[in-house]
């Protein structure tokens, strides 16, 4: 037997890229050890990749309501009841192929249209499954729908079987050197690899005799360990019977797990005292196997693997059906345990081990055999695995539809902007950076940022995704191309010293994107005084809405003087903490790994009922509200050329004068808006503009990188003259309404209803709905922190947000909190050019009328309401939210998109 530390792999040190990514997990609550080798996977994922967002998905859970719990049932009636129909079904998946690939497409194709919701919501730019229906679905959504992120299933049993393994995935990974010939069997041509014990890295040799103390066991007497996963399967109780027969030399600790029956009868045996110690679910496996000189088990699974890393020696007694007594022959081939089918041999083995303590047999591991970090750098970086597929195992692009490649549909909502684009309106959204120079008085170049582009494009799926066509009916569809060329994308313009850029970057937002390669540009404008340069970078609007845009240029930055250490998650000793908790509620995943996360019926179909009312309300709101009004702002727009304005207002101004009104920021910057409009645009009728204002209607359920997400709201914009203080107050209740009515979840519903349609009609449908008929100026506010950020090195100085213009709809109005102010980015169509000014001189001249009347109200000695201070919603980390409400009381039902 065995008794060996976890291998140690070789190449060991840390990948030079060290750029954050977004993990996807996909696992299954069955048993213990799917998700305990997707924890150690998420911890190294943190080692490697600080910053990294780490989502998990059960893919039972996915699949359907009831069919995790129907899928529990039937594992744990085939283990204990009936074993001789689980060992059928095995040797039948080894025995005939034609059934491995029934089962396999069966399963894969419903995982995976069941996964579909949980992927795009999180956008991964990698995919870690460690189940095997799970990989499954990937494999299918490979072959069917174009998935071309790097994906990998990790095998969490020591034996693979052919559900286990993929030639669509880039990368199916064994645990040791032996199980490679089984894996080649199971999945001819697929890509293998061998990686460590995939186990937290808590699980390593120690001192024996200190964990046996923090145990509470005797350390005169050798422990033996009995545990047989979370379910406690197998003869446990029979062995237990027999080895506590061997007498006080050993002292025995059965681990039951979840297996609350077992542990009952085990307590109620009649054994000498102290010879027998019965445990429940145990937080702390690590020091336990460090604390046991021997472990009895029957699965070969992550308890045994977890053994393995801690230098425990196994025994594998009376193995369960199938993958159990696979795991045990290869374990026992492979002289990493030793195998018992009853009582006697059970004994005869523990003596053995522990009272006459022969060397053990160990059998060396070839070096070089171990891909370092549990396999995840080859797999991100698309390094060769150990043994590489064979000659025509590579991944299938396959066909798809009407004899074309397949591709990823759009979603409807992201399809929308993709119809509503035309040759004058193109639908582009963004920002535009100032930025310093380097520390060292150098400016930033083009050098500098295709090198930064080069080392992140990797990581950032959202930048590789290439639009194609799936057939005239069908909505468009996406590629993710491997390698992105980043000098393709970059433009550089050099200036004269008396030139602001303003022109080049006008020219820069008139130009509407290729779409024959991924939609997305940057312009570097250089040669500005004092070593500063500005940089705009702008994305197609099906790509993502502004917190999508906002959350890219986020990746492509660094925070400056970050030097967080990397973040390691125990869940399985400590209470996560808060960063990695929003990292597992980032997406529309299960956020925790307990076995309650499957929640509970009731507060599903409660929370099923309220959102339906809601969005019936918003029906009728949309129903009745009517045409936007007539106004002269409103014209054709005749040619693509636009004209980006640029405004700030100090931070400090704008939160006093909030708190003033009792209002929050976006509130606030909104009525500015409506008064700026107004003072612009005089004009007897009509009395009010209709304001388009997105809001994301569940913060907590999408991606910080890719796709539509926000909803939208019909704000109704008071232009006529009035006191500052006065429009606000307007524009709060008036917000505060709308949040309440539905209007966003009801304008989500017609978006996906459009998409059920063809394509053709799809677009007809869009083209009428998004245009001056519904709505006269377009208004966005997106919260997002750039206050301690660089790119390529060169600190940013403001960040002004950049929308896209609608059919008809000459204005688009952005609002950033950047820092020490907030950064308003207007773009206008050129007919309107001459007016950016006179708003900006608006905006201010507003500002100070209020501030004004603030200060003579506190002169006054009147009481202030209280409100927010911005940053309570705005908040320090990844944006979350098109707009807020203010912390303090809101009307019953307010969302608080924070």
């Amino acid at each position: 037997m065995k008794a060996a530390s976890r291998p140690a792999p070789p190449g060991g040190s840390e990948p030079a890229e060290r750029t954050a990514r977004r993990v996807l997990v996909v696992s299954a609550d069955i048993g213990g050890g799917h998700d305990a080798t997707g924890r150690a996977l998420e911890e190294r994922v943190h080692a490697l990749w600080p910053g990294s967002r780490v989502g998990w998905v059960d893919t039972l859970n996915a699949m359907g309501p009831g069919v995790g719990r129907g899928f529990r049932r039937t594992y744990v009636t085939n283990v204990a009841l009936t074993p001789w129909l689980y060992e059928f079904f095995w040797a039948s998946l080894w025995r005939h192929r034609w059934f491995a690939a029934a089962s396999k497409w069966f399963t894969g194709a419903w995982a995976g249209r069941r996964l579909v919701g949980a992927i795009e919501a999180f956008d991964p730019d990698l995919i870690v499954s460690t189940y095997p229906l799970g990989s499954a679905g990937l494999a299918w959504l490979r072959r069917h729908r174009g998935l071309d992120v790097p994906m990998g299933a990790w095998v969490s049993d020591f034996a693979p079987h052919p559900f286990w393994v993929y030639p669509q995935l880039d990368l199916n990974i064994v645990v040791h050197p032996s199980a490679l010939p089984v894996a080649a069997v199971a999945a001819p041509g697929a890509p293998l690899g061998v990686c460590a014990p995939p186990v937290l890295d808590r699980f390593h040799p120690g001192d024996q005799v200190e964990a046996a103390r923090r145990c509470g066991l005797d350390p005169e007497r050798p422990p033996v360990v009995v545990a047989c996963g979370s379910y406690g399967f197998g003869a446990v109780e029979e062995a237990i019977a027999a080895l506590v027969g061997i007498g006080d030399a050993v002292q025995l600790l059965a681990v039951c797990g979840r297996n609350e029956g077992l542990a009952d009868r085990l307590e109620a045996l009649n054994t000498p005292p102290g010879r027998l110690v019965v445990r429940r679910w145990v937080d702390d496996m690590p020091t336990l196997l460090r604390a046991a000189q021997l472990l009895v088990t029957n699965a070969g699974g992550a308890t045994a693997l977890e053994a393995w890393a801690t230098g425990t020696p196994v025994v594998m007694y009376r193995p369960i059906a199938a993958h159990g007594a696979a795991n045990a022959a290869l374990m026992t081939a492979a002289g990493l345990a030793e195998t018992a089918q009853d009582p006697a041999a059970l004994v005869a083995c523990v003596r053995t081990w522990l009272v006459d303590r022969p060397p053990a047999r160990l059998v060396e591991v070839p070096p070089g055999s171990f891909l370092p970090h549990l396999g995840l750098p080859a797999l991100a970086h698309g390094r060769p695995p150990t043994e590489a597929a064979a000659p025509g195992g590579s991944r299938p692009g396959g066909r798809g539809p009407n004899g074309r490649p397949p591709s990823w549909p759009l979603r409807a909502q992201d399809a929308f902007f993709l119809h509503v684009q035309s040759p004058t309106v193109a639908q582009q959204i963004g920002a535009v950076l100032d930025l310093d120079p380097h520390p060292d008085g150098r400016p930033l170049t083009r050098a500098d940022l295709t090198a930064l582009l080069v080392r992140r494009l990797p990581a950032i799926a959202t930048l590789r995704r290439r639009l194609v066509s799936r057939g005239r009916w069908r909505r468009p569809g996406w590629v993710v191309d491997r390698h992105a060329d980043a000098a393709a994308h970059l433009d550089e313009v050099r200036v004269g010293s008396d030139d602001d850029g303003a022109v080049v970057v006008d020219r820069f937002w008139s130009q509407p994107l290729t779409l024959d390669r991924p939609p997305w540009r940057m312009l570097l404008v250089s040669g500005l005084p004092d070593g500063r340069t500005r940089v705009a970078v702008k994305l197609h609007h099906c790509l993502g809405d502004g917190l999508s845009a906002i959350g890219v240029l986020h990746r492509l930055m660094d925070a400056a003087g970050d030097r967080t250490p990397p973040r390691s998650t125990t869940p399985d000793t400590a209470a996560p903490t808060r960063a990695a908790a929003d990292d597992r509620a980032d997406a529309a995943v299960d956020p925790g790994r307990a076995p309650d996360r499957r929640g509970r019926p009731g507060d599903r179909s409660r929370e099923v009922a309220r959102q339906a009312r809601l969005t019936a309300r918003g029906l009728i709101r949309l129903a009745t509200q009517g045409r936007a009004p007539g106004s002269p702002l409103n014209r054709p727009l005749s040619s693509p050329r636009r004209r980006l304005v640029t405004a700030s207002l100090p931070a400090a101004d704008v939160l006093r004068a909030a708190r003033a009104c009792g209002a929050h920021t976006s509130e606030l910057m909104v009525a500015l808006t409506a008064g700026a409009l107004g003072r612009v645009h005089p004009a007897p009728a009509p009395r009010r503009l209709r304001a388009m204002f997105a809001v994301s209607v569940s913060p907590r359920r999408r991606a910080a990188t890719h796709g539509n997400w926000t909803g939208a709201v019909s704000l109704d914009l008071p232009l006529e003259r009035a006191a500052t203080r006065d429009r606000v107050t307007a524009v709060r209740e008036s917000l505060r309404a709308a949040l309440v009515s539905g209007e966003a979840e009801a304008a989500g519903l017609v978006m996906r209803a459009m998409g059920a349609l063809p394509a053709p009609l799809h677009a007809a449908a869009a083209r009428r709905v998004y245009t001056s008929r519904n709505l006269n100026v377009i208004v966005s506010y997106m919260p997002a922190p750039f206050r301690t950020h660089r790119l390529a090195g060169a600190s940013i100085r403001t960040a002004t947000p950049v929308v896209a213009l609608a059919d008809g709809v000459p204005v688009g109005i952005g609002v950033l909190r950047c820092g020490l102010a907030f950064e308003i980015g207007v773009l206008l169509d050129e007919s309107l050019a001459d007016s950016g000014t006179a708003f900006v001189a608006a905006l201010h001249a507003d500002l100070a009328e209020l501030l004004a009347d603030v200060a003579t109200v506190r002169g006054g000695n009147a009481v202030v309401p209280g409100g927010d201070d911005g940053d309570a919603a705005v908040g320090g980390g990844d944006p979350v939210a098109d707009v807020a409400v203010p912390a303090g009381p809101a009307p019953s039902g307010v969302r608080r998109c924070v």
